[in-house]
């Protein structure tokens, strides 16, 4: 039997309007069950779960009187001001909490089910959370809001411009290409000479001087070694035990399938913006709209932002900015959007992340296309990020331009037509690819919030007496007649001693998928149908398909595999047969539940003359079906044994194949 040969009227006949619900039961074995996976993978006794029944809700948490108090006071504050104010569509669904909670596990024990409020929070201070964000949100608000700081926010953002602008522009000494990796790199002290005040410069070279090998200044750092013997350079690394802040500057250029004005609005509409980079944008809000510009366009448009930017995992923390953006015309063809922190209007007690005049200017090119030179200029405070990831964290790699500017680059790549192997393509409707490609993005999205160190997430450190400690964080999902259902998502980082490209390619094959998916063991896996996005034909939509027997499906995966030298992606989602013919059939993707599970995969370090790296660091996740935690409560000890025994065998399997000659 094969997907492709059911009717597909019969997959018509299901209403959109109805949830959609599988007669099969789906691969998601329940965790609470630990003897549901042995030697050979999860036993099919231990059931599916029916991921379609529900539809996905971040997790919501009952809302005091007193930030009910701040919201209103915040909607009237607006009204007197006189701005608009758009409401950040997450801001309803957020559990604040920013870090690792530890259990405290001195005999190594596995954690017993514990109420969540009895773990220690991270926060520093004794007002929730949520509260203290929300507050901190309505002080910003009233700030902005009065004329004296508008017309300091405008003078900060024109001179915003006019830097960046020139930081795109110029070439060397203000810009070099860094030996030991791919950048092109700020030069610190000719940024301090053209672009800082006289006697701000003075003293900032006489420190630099003090501390640094003046002989090289634009090569400040100091070498460090990884734990796997990798080197790594942090940007003009200052004196580490001393809270500097270390300063991330690099420019790349890049070319779109988008014309400028559309370019413009993808980046000063909110929700777009956190859209097209959402594997970076995991939180943002608009705090105000300033100015809303002239001629119908963007041009002179002036808002104050919230965001938060990570990276796929909860090892790195996240960088979070209030900042100004500013759009402005050049000239004919020619625009330019800047973002700078306000931290010099608006003092905080500790600054952590500071973003400098950053973002892009963007030129018509012919035939629809854009060029977009990138600039990304950030003073951050690293201590916190996981010595694992220091390799490509410390030289401003992970962060970089190049990433920003891949992220732009896919969203605009063209997609492919339909390839099957087992159907005439062109029985599938052009909606049907629609549903397919629209099912895949959100997966994707998910994907990316979901393993972020995001104050979305609530992440919980599990420490282990062997091996390497893992994440783990309870979600709850709600079917659409309001039922909730308890997930959980699990996480641990490695490195593996093979390039990047070697482990992409093993884990995204069909063909390779029985060496390490426990669920797949001993069965015959093939990619029965593909979508390619964009030139490179691995990076693509596919849908993965399990046999125990060649009439007899256990599993179908929705699968979409990405690779660029910033880092590659492998993630998948299980889906019923009904669900996908009805997907293929032009269904509304909007009511299936997905539940994302995959990989990461980071170079070790920087890129070198464009040459891999031996190693990679690999991050597995994955989002299963619980019913033994709820919001409130942890999962039960045989879950957390259950989930220690996924991650390590799942590990030990892809380490055990790469190793081998015989992939």
């Amino acid at each position: 039997m094969n997907i492709f040969q059911m009717d597909m009227s019969e997959s018509e006949e299901i209403s959109q309007d109805q949830e959609i619900s599988s007669d099969e039961e789906m691969m998601r074995p329940d965790i609470t069950d630990a003897s549901s996976v042995n030697g050979d993978g999860y036993s099919t006794d231990s059931g599916y779960s029916t991921d379609s029944d529900y539809s996905e809700i971040d997790d919501t948490e009952n809302t005091e009187s007193s930030v009910e108090g701040i919201e209103e006071m915040k909607g009237t504050t607006e009204e007197e001001l006189g701005f608009d104010h758009e409401k950040n569509p997450q801001d309803d669904n957020m559990i604040q909490n920013n870090g690792y909670v530890p259990f405290n596990s001195d005999n190594c024990q596995p954690p017993q089910l514990s109420p969540r409020s009895e773990v220690e929070s991270v926060s520093s201070t004794n007002m929730p959370l949520e509260i203290n964000d929300r507050a901190s949100d309505l002080l910003m608000a009233v700030s902005v809001g009065s004329d004296a700081n508008k017309k300091k926010i405008n003078e900060m953002a024109v001179s915003a411009m006019d830097e960046l602008v020139r930081k795109c522009l110029a070439g060397e000494p203000l810009w070099q290409h860094r030996q030991d990796c791919d950048l092109e790199i700020l030069n610190e002290g000719e940024y301090i000479r053209e672009f800082r005040p006289f006697d701000a410069s003075l003293g900032e070279l006489m420190r630099i001087i003090e501390m640094e090998d003046p002989q090289n200044l634009a090569n400040l750092y100091e070498s460090n070694a990884s734990t796997n013997g990798t080197q790594h350079k942090p940007m003009f690394q200052r004196d580490a035990e001393k809270d500097f802040l270390q300063t991330e500057a690099s420019r790349h250029i890049g070319f779109l399938r988008m014309d400028a004005t559309s370019l413009v609005e993808c980046l000063m509409d909110v929700k777009q913006w956190s859209s097209v980079f959402s594997s970076i944008v995991s939180r943002t809000t608009v705090l105000g709209v300033l100015s809303r510009g002239v001629a119908g366009n963007y041009n002179e448009t002036l808002q104050v932002m919230k965001a938060e930017f990570h990276m796929p995992t909860p090892l790195v923390n996240i960088r979070e900015s209030q900042f100004a953006r500013y759009c402005k015309q050049i000239g004919p063809g020619t625009w330019g959007v800047v973002d700078v922190s306000l931290d010099s209007l608006f003092p905080y007690p500790l600054v952590i992340f500071r973003r400098r005049p950053s973002g892009c200017l963007i030129v018509e090119m012919p035939d629809g296309y854009s060029k977009v030179i990138w600039v990304e200029h950030v003073e951050v405070d690293n201590k916190f990020v996981h010595r694992m990831f220091w390799p490509i964290v410390l030289p401003g790699f992970a962060f970089s331009a190049m990433r920003w500017v891949a992220s732009i680059v896919r969203h605009c790549e063209p997609v492919g037509n339909i390839i099957s192997t087992s159907l005439d393509s062109a029985t599938i409707p052009q909606n049907g690819k629609t549903s397919v490609l629209r099912l895949a993005r959100r997966m994707m999205r998910s994907f990316y919030h979901d393993n972020s160190a995001s104050t979305d997430n609530f992440w919980v450190r599990i420490h282990l007496c062997h091996g390497e400690d893992f994440r783990l964080m309870t979600k709850t999902i709600y079917a659409l007649n309001g039922s909730p259902s308890s997930t959980l998502v699990f996480t641990t980082s490695l490195w593996v001693p093979a390039p990047p490209k070697r482990v992409f390619d093993f884990l995204r094959h069909g063909d390779s998928r029985n060496k390490w998916d426990l669920l797949a063991r001993g069965y015959a896996v093939q990619e029965i149908m593909h979508i390619i996005k964009g030139e490179s034909p691995e990076n693509r939509v596919s849908i993965m398909q399990v046999n125990s027997a060649p009439n007899q499906i256990e599993i179908l995966y929705l699968q979409e595999s990405y690779s660029h030298p910033t880092g590659s992606y492998v993630v998948y989602a299980p889906i019923d047969i009904l669900t996908m013919g009805t997907m293929l059939g032009g269904g509304n993707s909007d009511l299936v539940n997905i539940l994302p599970s995959g990989f990461v995969i980071h170079p070790d370090g920087p890129l070198r003359n464009g040459e891999e790296t031996r190693g990679s660091l690999l991050t597995l996740a994955f989002h299963i079906m619980d019913g033994s935690s709820t919001e409130d409560y942890l999962p039960a000890a045989d879950s957390v044994n259950t989930i220690q025994k996924i991650l390590t065998e799942t590990a030990t399997l892809i380490t055990t194949a790469l190793l081998s000659d015989h992939l």
